[in-house]
């Protein structure tokens, strides 16, 4: 009574700490920077904006549609929108619009409406007016459908304007005489050399010093093959929760108890009941029996020997009728295996060839021949089949049947399976055997092909699954590595308990998988918040039971990348730049090729018929330096030392053959102006998407 006392005293009080806990409870992430639901756009094209609900619907339309992951949904719709918006921009700055006749032309040239039975007339040609009619009773009698045409509507129209835009700028597209003339050239002039090679080998590498500077001065000359998006690295260990063989043993006992009859004391009828072992239980009573102890449901179907699954399929197909197998483990579960029944001869292959006639069950309208008519076919058909004809081709050429085209073969099957006429002459006749059967589906001519002995079982599954202890035991120890991450290193902690550390690097802020774990979005997420730093280290989840502990190695800014990121590309290619510059700094004076030559070990080589097209260097490489190099000089002079791409080259153009000029150049014209309009749409869509700022907040929803 005391204290309830004191708390009635002070009432203001605690509704005020209950008040504040509110408070921070609803704002917690308004000032650590981890909101519940961002409030910018998702995307902002130019003027335009698109928020998440715009957005997520067409995220949500692309994971239905075409069974997309979250992020690929998210990337796809993120590609749609933004080119839907940078085209409504400019065709609204360019003023082009689309009347009613361009929507009846689009409309008249579309399958989807052109070939739809309600829009064509008597002679199957599209109706204007019925198409309008259809339309003027949706907006009276269905202002659902009507508001659904109106957005259909809208995306017609916005499809013909952009189609328009691409038309006007296709029809801007122009190859001129002389850039076809130059292509003949590029590809049909030719030229022979000699030349001398000094390989980049015939420097060592000690012999050149690449220094820091080196490599941030060629960055700098090279900015535009490095500049790289924001990127984090991380390493992880996985801690797998597996069964143990404990967790076995556990699954196998609970099984074990199947194997004898129980007793039992029924609450409500106030007697002990028997529940009988899976040995014991009634045929007629095994469907629910193994529905109630099984993960999987019974399946009531005779089976071969090859139609069992799993390794123990000789092992369950020779039990007899009644025993009981296991428990044993296949397949990551743990089963008990009962012989429900045995059949011999219980399955059979056979292929027919249907002749059906005109009221035949599924008989095509097509099929105008009478029964007698069938029947005296099926006859005829089966003689040739018994004097040697190919079976399976009379079946592809005759058959009604949908296994026709597959020279009337049918998967193997049971008694049970077909009707009866066709079951009882393939079951009572041997194989190889031929004959006719009429059912109601027409006449078969049948050929038996193999028969085999079958087996029902029942089997009683338990999934091999990690028990709650071991699922307990991999959770602590995974809480314990990610405690222990504060004193020690990752990859020592990693070692003293016997994890192996995976390495992912280059991850961008959009990536959601890691390779070979699947998706780790939420991982992904966290390595790109704001605050986080190298270093850091986090416990998630992976699949359901088993745990990641991931920690940053390192984070990479959008822009430049430092010469520390890309030290190892690039300092082979300052070495190469360097020992060219080395190597052409070290020849002497030279009047020949030889005497080239001779400083460096080499001797001189030939390359015949070299076009500026291919810029191919027999014995070397593509070399377009070279080669544009010989096609400039004269006939039988030396060149300066070349830095080709795999060496320094001295050459000697011996002659040069120009193409023999073509009456017309029409072809090639025609070769790059297709060439040009087949690459128009993408390049036009980069094009215009250049000229908006776009904003990209993906990151804040997904």
């Amino acid at each position: 009574m005391a204290i309830l006392g004191k708390i009635r005293e002070r009432s203001i009080f605690l509704i005020f700490i209950i008040g504040m806990a509110l408070l921070a409870f609803v704002f917690t992430g308004v000032f650590d920077g981890n909101t519940i639901q961002s409030q910018e756009p998702v995307l902002i094209v130019g003027d335009l904006e698109v928020g998440i609900d715009e957005f997520s619907r067409q995220v949500d339309f692309a994971e239905r549609s075409y069974r997309m992951s979250s992020m690929q949904a998210v990337n796809f719709a993120f590609e749609q929108t933004t080119n839907a918006k940078v085209f409504e921009q400019i065709l609204e700055d360019l003023g082009l619009d689309v009347g009613k006749n361009h929507i009846e032309m689009f409309i008249k040239s579309d399958p989807n409406f052109s070939s739809d039975p309600q829009f064509v007339d008597e002679n199957g040609t599209f109706d204007q007016q019925r198409f309008t009619d259809f339309i003027l009773d949706l907006r009276q009698n269905n202002p659902q459908g009507f508001e659904q045409w109106k957005v259909q509507e809208s995306s017609i129209k916005n499809n013909i304007k952009v189609n328009n835009y691409q038309d006007m700028v296709n029809a801007g597209i122009n190859i001129t005489n002389f850039e076809a003339q130059q292509e003949y050239s590029l590809q049909n002039d030719l030229v022979d050399i000699e030349y001398i090679r000094i390989p980049l080998t015939t420097v060592a590498d000690s012999l050149i010093n690449v220094s820091a500077k080196d490599i941030e001065a060629y960055i700098k000359d090279n900015s535009t093959n490095y500049e790289q998006d924001e990127s984090r690295s991380v390493r992880y260990v996985l801690f797998d929760v597996a069964a143990t063989p404990e967790d076995k043993l556990l699954i196998e006992n609970e099984l074990r108890k199947l194997l004898s009859d129980r007793s039992i004391f029924n609450e409500v009828s106030k007697q002990e009941e028997i529940i009988p072992s899976l040995a014991n239980v009634l045929d007629t009573d095994i469907s629910s029996y193994v529905s109630e102890y099984s993960e999987i449901p019974y399946s009531d179907t005779f089976l071969s020997e090859n139609e069992i699954s799993g390794n123990y399929a000789n092992t369950l197909f020779k039990l007899s009728k009644g025993a009981v197998f296991g428990p044993y483990e296949d397949d990551g579960y743990i089963n008990l295996t009962k012989m429900v029944g045995k059949r011999k001869n219980g399955k059979a292959k056979a292929r027919h060839i249907l002749i059906a006639f005109k009221g035949a069950t599924r008989a095509k309208e097509s099929v105008s021949r009478s029964k007698s008519q069938a029947r005296k076919e099926a006859y005829a058909l089966l003689r040739k089949a018994r004097s040697g004809s190919d079976f399976a081709q009379l079946a592809i050429e005759n058959s009604d049947g949908p296994s026709g085209p597959n020279g009337g073969d049918l998967p193997e099957f049971t008694k049970e399976d077909m009707v009866a006429p066709f079951s009882d002459f393939v079951f009572r006749n041997r194989k190889g055997a031929k004959g006719v059967v009429e059912t109601d589906f027409g006449y078969h001519i049948i050929e038996v092909l193999d028969k085999k002995d079958a087996v029902k079982l029942a089997t009683i599954s338990r999934k091999l699954i990690p028990s709650d202890a071991t699922a307990n035991r991999f959770y602590t120890e995974a809480s314990q590595f990610e405690f222990d991450l504060k004193e020690t290193g990752f990859v020592d902690l990693a070692k003293q308990k016997n994890l192996s550390v995976r390495e992912v690097n280059e991850l961008k802020i959009l990536d959601e998988t890691f390779p070979g774990l699947g998706n780790q979005r939420q991982a992904v997420q966290w390595a790109f918040e704001k605050d986080r730093k190298v270093f850091d280290a986090k416990r998630f989840s992976y699949n359901t039971d088993s745990f990641l502990i991931v920690q940053l190695t390192s984070s990479k800014s959008e822009g430049l990348a430092s010469a520390n990121d890309v030290a190892e590309a690039v300092r082979p290619l300052v070495l190469s730049k360097k020992k060219k510059a080395y190597i052409v700094d070290q020849i002497k004076p030279y009047s020949t090729l030889e005497e080239v030559g001779s400083q460096f070990g080499q001797t001189p080589n030939t390359a015949t018929a070299m076009n500026r097209f291919t810029a191919m260097l027999a014995g070397a490489s593509k070399e377009p330096k070279v080669i544009g190099a010989a096609f400039s000089m004269p006939s039988g002079a030396l060149s300066e030392p070349i830095e080709g791409n795999t060496g320094v080259y001295v050459l000697k153009a011996t002659s040069t053959t120009t193409a023999e000029a073509l009456p017309s150049y029409a072809g090639y014209k025609s070769s790059l102006l297709n060439s040009a309009q087949q690459n128009l749409q993408q390049e036009l869509t980069s094009a215009v998407k250049s000229t908006y700022t776009i904003v990209d907040n993906r990151n804040l929803y997904y």
